[in-house]
């Protein structure tokens, strides 16, 4: 008799593993993609929560603003949003998040503070979320101050 495994052996522990590890990865990529949501909201606070402190401190003489889009927020001087300056920040959304519901007053995407008062005309709220539909809603109060609900 010959000792050994035969093809159909090696076969039924090679699918055993491999639906124990599909099993076992599926709260990892979930784990995983909860901290991108995480990490991507935080950044857009950070984002927004910067433009008002430029405007506020009353950097380059000018206020600031964060334009909101699909992959990305991107903070600019001024209130008019100009993609090809050189000073604008860009901030990518981590994958897979993306940009959801934006409900600002005034309609649009773009947060503009007002210079010395750090006050917006554009308050409301903006989601971010994963294809799952797990969703983080940001808030920005008339006020400038940003929170997360």
């Amino acid at each position: 008799m010959k000792k050994g495994f035969t093809i159909i052996e090696l076969l039924i522990v090679l699918t055993i593993v491999g639906v124990l590890m599909g099993i076992a990865s599926l709260p990892i990529i979930r784990f995983r993609r909860e901290q991108a949501l995480q990490n991507t909201t935080n950044a857009v606070l950070t984002v927004i929560n910067e433009a008002r402190a430029k405007t506020l401190a009353g950097t380059e003489n000018t206020n600031y603003s964060v334009r909101l889009e699909a992959d990305r927020a991107i903070l600019f001087r001024g209130a008019t949003y100009q993609s090809a300056a050189p000073t604008n920040q860009i901030f990518l959304y981590e994958s897979p998040v993306v940009l959801g519901t934006v409900a600002l007053s005034g309609g649009g995407s773009t947060i503009t503070f007002d210079r010395l008062r750090g006050t917006t005309a554009h308050h409301g709220t903006l989601q971010l979320q994963l294809p799952s539909g797990t969703l983080r809603t940001i808030t920005v109060t008339a006020t400038g101050t940003v929170a997360r609900n």
